[in-house]
């Protein structure tokens, strides 16, 4: 039977055949499958580079966790400009803190009480005035009243009117005058006075020189009131009070024009004369005198710190 051999024989060999290609396709698959999980397999690259592969793994918590962790240090939280300029850390440079520096403390510095060799004059009172004539302008000059007192004896304020005493004037000439002094020292005003106040032209502007009052149902007699600032009085009055300063000290000065000076004055009047100092007064012939304060601090356009009155005793 030698047909059924050579059958049988090549069964045989399509069956081995047919068994290798299974183990060749078995292989291949393997390979495949292989090769499929060791290509894809990027899950450590994706995971560490992908930001949104890490968000979604479920190991991405501990990723974010770190962002978190590193956001507690990012710069907006350490530069916070609210911490930077919170109120309560600029406290330390409230404008109440300066208050330290105030004028009255720094005045403790004044050149003519702490430079030199003496203290060259103290702080006193001062005087000044102002005589207008309503609806007319204040010439810096010399200006000179003659009339009516018409408001009470004292002032500080007068009402006057230019008729004179005794005249009945149909037309109103309204004046006034303002002094300004210690009240013991301002002027008791005549009924019928003669007002002239001197005003001179200064580093500020047109500055009060010097008052002087008369008496006119008194000729004759010397001026019931003289004030001024400086070392003159009125132009009208130099005919019969005279003022001379005698200096006691001069102190240095840094960065002054002059050193510093101190006076003491000496008055004449009617034949009576008397030196007073700083702060002092005393009578003068009929009349009360008071020296408020004389000296110079030695500063470039400073005014005189001379203020000075005499007075007829009430």
């Amino acid at each position: 039977m030698p047909r059924l051999e050579l059958a049988l024989s090549m069964f045989a060999v399509v069956a081995v055949a047919c068994a290798d290609d299974t183990t060749a396709m078995t292989s291949g698959s393997e390979a495949s499958t292989t090769t499929s999980t060791a290509g894809p397999d990027t899950t450590t690259g994706p995971t560490t580079t992908d930001a949104q592969t890490t968000t979604s793994e479920p190991t991405g918590a501990s990723t974010i966790t770190t962002i978190t962790t590193a956001g507690t240090t990012e710069p907006a939280t350490t530069t916070d400009p609210g911490t930077i300029t919170d109120p309560t850390t600029a406290t330390t440079t409230d404008p109440t803190t300066p208050s330290t520096t105030e004028p009255a403390t720094v005045s403790t510095t004044d050149p003519e009480t702490t430079t030199g060799g003496g203290v060259c004059g103290v702080e006193g009172d001062t005087v000044s005035a102002e005589l207008a004539q309503m609806g007319k302008p204040v010439p810096c000059g010399p200006l000179e009243f003659t009339g009516t007192r018409i408001s009470p004896q004292k002032g500080p304020v007068w009402q006057l009117d230019g008729c004179a005493c005794g005249d009945n004037c149909l037309i109103p000439d309204p004046w006034t005058l303002s002094v300004s002094a210690p009240a013991a020292w301002l002027p008791l005003m005549p009924a019928c006075p003669r007002i002239v106040v001197d005003r001179v032209q200064g580093f500020n502007g047109c500055q009060f020189a010097a008052i002087s009052v008369w008496d006119l149902q008194a000729p004759g007699e010397p001026a019931v009131y003289h004030a001024g600032h400086g070392l003159a009085p009125t132009q009208a009055g130099a005919a019969e009070l005279t003022v001379t300063p005698h200096s006691l000290d001069t102190c240095d000065c840094m960065g002054c024009c002059q050193p510093a000076e101190l006076w003491e004055l000496q008055f004449t009047l009617g034949g009576a004369d008397v030196t007073l100092t700083e702060g002092e007064s005393a009578p003068l012939g009929q009349r009360n005198a008071i020296n408020f304060e004389s000296h110079h601090i030695g500063l470039c356009d400073a005014p005189l710190d001379v203020h000075w009155a005499i007075r007829k005793p009430a």
